[in-house]
């Protein structure tokens, strides 16, 4: 909950407008904070360093309790980041623990919690099996996953690198008599 001390809230943004939005709070008073990355993006004829936001379409703002709706005016803002009608608010040793992460250059990969949860359908993104899709069946040691391929008549388990797999949207996960569908494998 904000108090009269400015505290660290996230806001979100259009896509792509991160750095505008930022740079825009900045220079009107506010202290924002985009966290950024740099990625080496590859295309036919060159390699590029790019710096793209750690976390798409969020910005982070330090308010106050009487700065929340100036902070909803601002363009590029669609909306404060709230759970069940009160502000997020976000401490700041974990603003700094991102600065650190980042400062660092420690590879960080960016997944919400229901990204890759047990149970939701998944599609591959790289190697051999790019493409595919099945179901996240279990958490393996050392990062892996296991993983059930669908469309062939019989179930195939196979271990994934997490990093090469993506959730796919809601609107095709399954539902089992209004449950997501759960499997266990030992």
């Amino acid at each position: 909950m904000l108090s009269k001390e400015p505290q660290w809230v996230a806001v979100y943004t259009n896509p792509r407008w991160e750095k505008r939005v930022a740079e825009h709070l900045c220079e009107t008073g506010w202290e924002a904070y985009v966290p950024i990355r740099r990625e080496l993006h590859e295309w036919k004829d060159r390699k590029k360093w790019v710096e793209t936001p750690l976390l798409k379409s969020y910005v982070f703002v330090k308010i106050t309790d009487r700065q929340v709706v100036p902070l909803r005016q601002v363009p590029g803002i669609v909306y404060i980041i709230s759970f069940k009608g009160a502000i997020a608010t976000i401490p700041d040793r974990e603003i700094q623990s991102i600065k650190d992460f980042l400062a660092a250059e420690v590879a960080v990969q960016v997944r919400t919690s229901e990204m890759l949860r047990l149970g939701r359908r998944v599609r591959i993104i790289g190697g051999a099996l790019e493409g595919k899709e099945g179901m996240l069946v279990s958490d393996c040691e050392d990062g892996n996953f296991a993983m059930e391929i669908t469309g062939i008549s019989m179930a195939m388990i196979i271990h994934v690198e997490a990093d090469l797999l993506e959730p796919l949207p809601d609107e095709e996960q399954p539902e089992v008599e209004g449950k997501r569908k759960q499997y266990n494998i030992r």
